[in-house]
């Protein structure tokens, strides 16, 4: 009986020891479970993001990885394969007895979203080390330099659309030609007679109806234009003629017939009046100044890559047939917030990767790629020729304020204007003709410099008389000098300004067209950059099975049934 005592006391030790040491490897175990676990999500994290896609960090050194499978389908293979040691030769028995249950995306970070935010990280994160500072401050200094003359005349602007009326410079010459004749008929024969003198009082009022009716149509255009000014010899002349009509209506009251002899005195009186009336006398020069102001109507009529580009039959004809573009998704139209060095280095990164007219990469889709970024279009002659325009406006912007201030030259259009007035007929035109010189010089010198820039040569930044080469008188010049200066600037830095002006989403998203359509002319047809991502946050769910208290005497000695064991693992990726 005591030695049966003994035994049961040492089976319940034995029994209370074994539970004891189980509990303990396994809580050991159930520790290193969750140590694998965690190995398991970051190592899988880590092959997703090894997965990068290599031809687009080597064509333009961003890291970014193309969710060609989904990501959850990914991380599931990746994870299921560390879980079977799928690298070993060799197959064991896994006694953490790990699976895992499901993955939760908490958020992805894809290129196209918040406004392309994660794209342009990228691109920064680029520039660190690709660019200078001191090229980050040229191209601020530059933008900083065109933005100051953004305010411009924009009245004069308004009045080059103002077009001479054909029925108003009808009525001035039928006036002219009546007064003439008025003029050159002898006073005394027109009043002999009472019936000569009812049918010249009808002349009058005749030509007093045609005045008239030439301020009403002139009032018409000088309402919407307070700088152009509403009187001129026109009035005069009116004036001068209702003192005529009320001279003879008063004498014809009179009842002067009786008294034909007064007729004679009355008709001198007359004559001196006649002689006072204006009328519009054309010369050679005028004639010729108006040929100006017309040559000058056509140049501003004509279109802007035809004069900028010799041989039209050189411009590309490649077009973008992807309908799938990134830029079409853009959602958000609102700017991202950045500074100005974060845009310019954006900017830099887009003249260094992509080509444009002067410089034209290799195995592109489109040939001008900078002008793509600009215009958006789908075609390489209509981003070039949107490209060339805005070039022209900002220019025309910096040649119209310098040739505001050149006295020598605003005096020469001023005479120009009044002498093209004369020949026209119209003088209360004259602002608007002068408008219209300046802004066609001006914008003859734009297009010059353009031209310049297209030609692969530099122009200075400020305009002056000593960098001046267009004429009023010839507004196309065919010479094409470049600046030597330090300062000066090439097409592509002008195209650098253009985009500074641009939003940084619009610039994002359409460098990421055309990484795109590139990739998949060179390497995929099937890439989609709406599908990469530069990082991810996740969450695994795991699952283990109890395995050293699952014994059934443990179980038997817990007295109940043991679940599985559930470990939740975080995991936040990003390059």
């Amino acid at each position: 009986m005591k030695k049966g005592s003994i035994t049961i006391y040492l089976s319940l030790v034995l029994i209370s020891v074994l539970l004891l040491v189980c509990i303990i490897i396994e809580s050991t175990r159930i520790n290193v479970v969750q140590t694998e676990c965690k190995a398991f999500t970051h190592l899988a994290s880590d092959s997703v993001l090894a997965g990068y896609a290599r031809q687009v960090y080597k064509d333009y050194g961003i890291l970014l990885v193309w969710e060609e499978k989904t990501l959850k389908e990914q991380l599931m293979e990746y994870i299921q394969a560390n879980i079977e040691q799928a690298d070993l030769n060799f197959t064991t028995t896994n006694i953490m007895a790990t699976r895992i249950r499901d993955i939760k995306i908490r958020q992805v970070q894809y290129v196209g979203h918040n406004g392309g935010e994660t794209f342009i990280a990228q691109i920064l994160s680029y520039m660190k080390y690709a660019v200078t500072t001191k090229s980050v401050n040229k191209l601020i200094s530059l933008y900083s330099q065109n933005n100051d003359y953004q305010e411009r005349n924009d009245t004069a602007e308004d009045m080059i659309n103002v077009k001479e009326n054909s029925d108003i410079s009808k009525i001035v010459d039928d006036i002219n030609n009546e007064l003439c004749n008025m003029k050159n008929n002898n006073m005394n024969n027109q009043f002999a007679t009472e019936r000569k003198r009812t049918k010249f009082l009808k002349k009058v009022n005749q030509i007093i109806e045609m005045i008239e009716s030439y301020q009403e149509k002139r009032e018409d255009i000088v309402k919407e234009y307070k700088e152009i000014q509403g009187n001129d010899y026109m009035d005069f002349n009116l004036n001068i003629l209702e003192q005529i009509k009320n001279r003879i209506e008063k004498e014809e009251l009179m009842d002067s017939s009786r008294f034909e002899d007064k007729w004679v005195d009355i008709s001198k009186e007359i004559q001196k009046k006649i002689k006072e009336l204006k009328v519009n006398v054309i010369s050679e020069e005028d004639k010729k100044n108006k040929g100006i102001y017309e040559s000058a109507k056509r140049f501003l009529e004509r279109g802007i890559l035809s004069m900028v580009i010799d041989d039209s039959s050189n411009i590309s004809s490649a077009a973008i047939s992807d309908s799938d573009l990134p830029s079409n998704k853009e959602t958000d139209k609102t700017d991202l917030s950045c500074s100005a060095i974060d845009k310019a280095k954006v900017i830099l990164y887009g003249g260094m990767k992509f080509g444009n007219y002067c410089s034209i990469k290799n195995n592109t889709d489109l040939k001008y790629e900078l002008e793509y970024i600009i215009a958006g279009k789908d075609t390489d002659h209509s981003n070039l020729a949107t490209t060339v325009e805005q070039m022209a406006g900002i220019r025309n912007i910096t040649t119209l304020a310098y040739i505001l201030t050149d006295k020598d030259k605003m005096t020469k259009l001023s005479t120009i204007a009044a002498s093209a007035t004369t020949a026209i007929g119209l003088p209360f035109l004259e602002p608007v003709i002068k408008a219209v010189l300046v802004e066609a010089w001006a914008l003859a010198e734009a297009i010059h410099d353009v031209k310049i820039l297209m030609s692969g040569k530099k122009i200075d930044v400020i305009k002056n008389n000593k960098n001046w080469n267009t004429g009023i008188h010839n507004l196309i010049c065919n010479e094409t000098k470049g600046s030597e200066k330090k300062s000066a600037i090439d097409y592509k830095q002008f195209c650098y300004i253009l985009l500074m002006k641009e939003r940084m989403s619009k610039i994002a998203f359409r460098m990421m067209d055309l990484i795109q359509v590139n990739i998949k002319k060179n390497y995929n047809q099937s890439f989609k950059m709406n599908q990469c991502f530069s990082g991810f946050q996740i969450q695994a769910q795991y699952e283990a099975e109890p395995l050293f208290i699952s014994m059934p005497f443990i179980i038997n000695f817990l007295g109940e049934k043991i679940g599985t064991y559930k470990f939740y693992v975080e995991s936040k990726m990003q390059y």
